[in-house]
């Protein structure tokens, strides 16, 4: 998640930053799958090709944010279950 949060930082721009080693391990490089069960780039998944680039790097900030917006419910909402018998 700490790419996630970078990206945040980084007002959504990862180009300055961000290598090959680092666009696998990151989560928006895996949100949609090929029918071949590759993954999508994240340019693709996010629809940005298009866009301008500061277009792009406020889609990439708002589902970077959504992304840990989403697992921070889920560990709020899996802590407040209580107890697991």
């Amino acid at each position: 998640m700490d790419i996630l949060i970078k990206i945040i930082e980084e007002e959504g721009s990862c180009t300055k930053w961000a290598d090959p080693s680092i666009c696998r391990q990151c989560p928006l490089s895996k949100l949609r799958r090929k029918t071949n069960g590759t993954f999508l780039s994240c340019v693709e998944a996010l629809g940005v090709q298009e866009m301008t680039e500061e277009e792009a790097d406020a889609r990439y900030k708002e589902v970077a944010s959504r992304i840990l917006l989403d697992e921070a419910i889920d560990e709020i909402l899996g802590e407040s279950d209580g107890p697991k018998h």
